[in-house]
């Protein structure tokens, strides 16, 4: 997205960016970074979990980051 807009072709970086939409609001549904850290588990990139006083996504939204990750195709 940014290298087609540093490229000059907006319109492709705007249709990447409406593609990852829903990516970028499930990564903000509870406090931040506990839902990255999930879907970065869940891409095979393990982070550890949320600190204290953070806590991990509930069950609800952790089905709700393996569903926009599963459609997008990235895991």
């Amino acid at each position: 997205m940014v290298a087609a807009y540093h490229a000059g072709d907006v319109k492709k970086a705007a249709a990447i960016h409406l593609k990852l939409l829903p990516l970028f609001k499930v990564l903000f549904i509870t406090a931040n970074p506990a839902p990255v850290k999930y879907a970065l588990e869940l891409i095979g990139r393990p982070v550890g979990r949320p600190r204290l006083p953070l806590v991990e996504p509930s069950a609800s939204e952790k089905e709700q980051i393996k569903k926009v990750l599963k459609d997008l195709k990235l895991a």
